[in-house]
């Protein structure tokens, strides 16, 4: 409780008043966060093999500030920590649906974690149990797939990976529920050889291909960008030939909507909307808005 003096002159005549003014007591409370349950989310004490999905619900809501940030991160029995998810936002809350994946570890206790302006937080937790049983799966391989950039005539822009056909946009449109990585170039400062996919946002793939803003369906691949500084080697990309390497290199944190500077020799992790695993190891690419580039692909069955 705070008291004011306001002294005012109206005609000559001196006055004085005081104001009181309340601001609340106490410390700010926390933001909420719960996770939501039923037949639709993973349970905790869930045993799920390599690569199973994992569906989490969650809703968060603010107290006495905006939610700022939201992370999601696993937590290993040896106490190591991987972020899987971290993302910034202005909110008074949320509710939403996360799809990841199971990987290798044994056991991993998955917190879920939202902090609001004044720096407080909230978490909640589950653990959940990698199935015993699990098996590594088997991979798609490419040796040589050609697209074409958005000016290309003689290569297609629009791949489905799990036949390994290319298609310009026309066919594209009829197939477009299976269209899961499109290639242009990206023409700006510096550009560069891109991937990216029909569930781009914001990032102008429209205008290379106007059809796609007409399309029902718009798949989103994600790309781990981590390869720049941590790359994948080429002859581990060569050695594989079981979907082992596919699911420990890519990594949802920093997973994507575009790759750029996809240059010859570098290895991309990618994650499909049908949570399929994959690397891309660029060959060769003609640095034209007409050209094309080649490269070999892994892909989980």
């Amino acid at each position: 409780m705070k008291k004011s003096l306001i002294c005012l002159v109206l005609g000559g005549i001196f006055l004085m008043a005081s104001t009181i003014s309340c601001k609340k007591d106490g410390n700010p409370a926390p933001p909420s966060i719960k996770l939501l349950t039923g037949a639709d989310y993973t349970a905790t004490g869930a045993i799920v093999a390599v690569g199973g999905k994992l569906r989490f619900g969650i809703s968060a809501s603010s107290t006495d500030a905006n939610i700022t940030n939201f992370v999601v991160k696993k937590i290993m029995p040896d106490g190591s920590v991987k972020v899987v998810l971290d993302s910034g936002l202005n909110s008074t809350g949320f509710s939403v649906n996360e799809t990841f994946y199971q990987s290798i570890e044994d056991e991993a206790r998955w917190t879920f974690q939202v902090m609001d302006k004044n720096r407080l937080f909230s978490t909640t937790a589950i653990t959940l149990y990698k199935d015993p049983a699990s098996a590594w799966g088997g991979i798609i391989e490419y040796p040589s797939i050609v697209m074409g950039f958005q000016n290309s005539t003689t290569y297609g822009q629009f791949l489905i990976p799990s036949a390994g056909k290319v298609y310009f946009a026309d066919s594209a449109t009829i197939n477009q529920s299976l269209v899961d990585i499109i290639t242009y170039y990206y023409v700006d400062v510096t550009p560069s050889p891109t991937f990216s996919s029909a569930g781009e946002t914001g990032g102008g793939i429209v205008d290379y291909y106007p059809a796609i803003g007409q399309w029902t369906t718009h798949n989103y691949t994600k790309y781990d960008i981590s390869v720049d500084t941590d790359p994948v080697p080429v002859s581990a990309f060569e050695a594989c030939h079981n979907d082992s390497l596919l699911i420990v290199r890519y990594n949802d944190v920093w997973g994507k909507r575009k790759f750029k500077w996809a240059n010859p020799g570098i290895v991309i992790p990618f994650l499909t909307s049908s949570g399929k695993k994959g690397l891309i190891h660029v060959i060769s690419v003609e640095n034209d808005p007409a050209g094309n580039i080649t490269f070999a692909m892994k892909i989980q069955q």
